[in-house]
């Protein structure tokens, strides 16, 4: 088993890491503002309420497309509008993941980019597995079933992988950082580790960063062919005799900024991230059988950066899916650094697999309970792998630190550590 640790972006070269040594020393890199919209609601002030819904209230709805063999149960977004919370001028030309990202922003994050002049702009950092996949499938099927000279050429924009990214940046006029990441599931939270080095180099001092995913018929086509959907549609993360995933929707975007930069301006500073580790297994990504250490080692990584014991960790937001080959990887790694003591919860039996947008929707939950002095039970009691300390019931407790975790049987692997800050 190899563990490759991946703690600087590729393209840093040896000069630049030697000059951006001292400046990591120092800075802190803290969450000021927060955009959310998922099956939980549209806004991150909206989470704690649908959080405490019945899992029979969440946005659950089927799905059923031309060509699909049968319906498809989903956590789908209910209640957001593009036109309502943008405006018609534009919208025409975009595609739903980039609405759902640009809506994102202007719910969460308009007032911040607003109130910053253009030479304090912030940098955008995406995570997403698939991108703008339906775009993809209807441009790629229409060339090729009525011919290439058919084509709409506007509609070619918006097949690229950073269509959302570099839409964004045009409508917040931010013209620092333009990043997209796409490394599967872990897509979200390695966008948020991402920015986080970047800041912590001296690169830049804010980037607003997180995970988009839509649901479409190509990406549903495509899950309802791999066995991993669960044919009884219900998520039961870790449990011993779990059946698949279901998948869900969304997008959850942070503005990460130096503590000094957030204090200048006057932000309000919601959590600190002081640690964060991510890696790739190579033997795992081509074997049958993925090797738990990698994600162990991921964990205890973290954790020393963020100069912790894992015993300082008072839950963890795990990326437990349902899906018992990932599960099993993350529950075994889990219970070597974490014995039975750390409570666990699993969002994800609120929120769908959202694939690239997961890390950084459960991360916007594990900040949420956080903030409300809570650890969210959200699916209902059953055995879990290896007597994990999973939360079914919602409980009070006033917790400081949280890890959120993304563990993919491919061999990937991403953690991430965020400290409860006031103001």
């Amino acid at each position: 088993m190899r563990t490759l640790l991946l703690e600087t972006p590729l393209h840093w070269s040896s000069e630049n890491l030697k000059d951006k040594k001292s400046s990591m020393q120092s800075r802190r890199i803290v969450i000021t503002d927060v955009g959310t919209i998922s099956a939980l609601g549209v806004g991150f002030s909206n989470i704690p309420a649908a959080m405490a819904l019945p899992l029979s209230k969440v946005a659950v709805k089927d799905y059923e497309f031309h060509q699909l063999e049968k319906e498809i149960q989903c956590f789908v977004i209910r209640d957001f509008d593009p036109v309502a919370v943008l405006g018609k001028k534009g919208l025409r030309t975009k595609d739903n993941a980039t609405k759902l990202l640009l809506g994102t922003f202007e719910i969460g994050l308009k007032e911040a980019m607003e109130s910053l002049d253009e030479q304090n702009r912030p940098g955008i950092c995406i995570g997403t597995a698939f991108g703008s996949v339906q775009s993809i499938g209807d441009f790629l099927s229409d060339s090729i079933v009525n011919g290439v000279n058919s084509v709409n050429p506007q509609a070619f924009a918006n097949t690229v992988i950073n269509s959302p990214t570099g839409n964004s940046n045009i409508r917040f006029d931010a013209k620092n950082l333009s990043a997209t990441i796409a490394t599967g599931f872990n897509s979200g939270i390695d966008a948020l580790i991402y920015a986080f080095d970047y800041i912590q180099r001296g690169y830049i001092d804010r980037i607003v960063a997180g995970g988009l995913e839509e649901i479409s018929y190509y990406s549903l086509l495509g899950l309802s062919r791999t066995g991993l959907i669960s044919p009884s549609a219900n998520i039961r993360p870790f449990a011993i005799d779990s059946d698949g995933i279901v998948v869900g929707e969304g997008c959850a975007l942070f503005h990460l900024e130096t503590e000094e930069a957030a204090k200048q301006r006057g932000a309000q500073i919601q959590a600190e991230i002081i640690g964060a580790a991510n890696g790739f297994d190579p033997d795992a990504a081509f074997g049958d059988s993925p090797d738990a250490q990698t994600a162990a080692n991921i964990f205890k990584t973290a954790c020393q950066q963020a100069q912790i014991s894992p015993e300082e960790i008072d839950f963890i937001a795990s990326s437990a899916n349902g899906n018992p080959r990932s599960d099993s990887v993350e529950a075994t790694a889990l219970k070597e650094v974490f014995g039975n003591k750390t409570p666990i919860t699993t969002y994800k039996s609120l929120t769908g697999e959202c694939y690239g947008a997961s890390g950084a929707i459960v991360t916007a939950c594990a900040l949420s309970d956080l903030k409300n002095g809570t650890i969210s039970g959200n699916t209902t009691a059953y055995k879990t792998l290896h007597d994990l300390p999973v939360v079914f019931d919602t409980i009070k407790k006033d917790s400081t630190i949280a890890m959120v975790t993304s563990v993919s049987c491919d061999g990937n692997c991403s953690a991430i550590i965020i400290k409860n800050r006031k103001s």
